[in-house]
């Protein structure tokens, strides 16, 4: 009983008996197929950024988000 706990010994932490979960990977979409290549790369590369196993994104200009919100809502309007 050489390795038995001696009353000096502190008690081990009670987080420590447990095991860490393993953190959940996040869901990805899948991308479709009849995009054409260039446009699949991009989206698979901004899917790493986006998880955090690459880079960061760039923060977009103010002007750039306006004038890209008016333009998508033109679009929507034009599919109505």
């Amino acid at each position: 009983m050489a390795n038995a706990p001696t009353p000096a010994d502190p008690r081990p932490c009670h987080l420590a008996k447990r095991a860490a979960p393993a953190p959940r990977p996040r869901y990805e979409p899948p991308i479709p197929d009849h995009l054409p290549d260039a446009v699949r790369h991009v989206m698979a590369w901004q899917a790493h950024v986006d998880a955090g196993r690459i880079g960061t994104r760039i923060p977009v200009s103010p002007e750039i988000a306006a004038n890209r919100d008016r333009w998508t809502a033109l679009a929507r309007t034009m599919r109505k």
